[in-house]
């Protein structure tokens, strides 16, 4: 599967985590945090993410990023 995100909606931590449970599906029970974050997305088939306004990426934005990238998963910036 495919995935786009917005880094502006991933610059700070509450928020983040907000809209990638909304994005991703993950379940109720998604703790919100790094941790869970890469046990969410390691449980997943992900063949691609999308990140838009990456320029505009700052903070904890680059937190996710790294998770992200730690999973081997392929990321495309625009």
């Amino acid at each position: 599967m495919e995935y786009t995100i917005d880094a502006l909606k991933v610059n700070e931590r509450k928020e983040a985590h907000e809209y990638l449970k909304e994005v991703f599906s993950f379940p109720e029970y998604y703790g919100k945090n790094l941790d869970a974050l890469f046990d969410c997305l390691g449980e997943m088939r992900i063949d691609r993410i999308t990140i838009i306004n990456s320029e505009k990426g700052e903070n904890y934005f680059y937190s996710v990023l790294d998770v992200i990238n730690d999973l081997g998963i392929e990321t495309v910036m625009e």
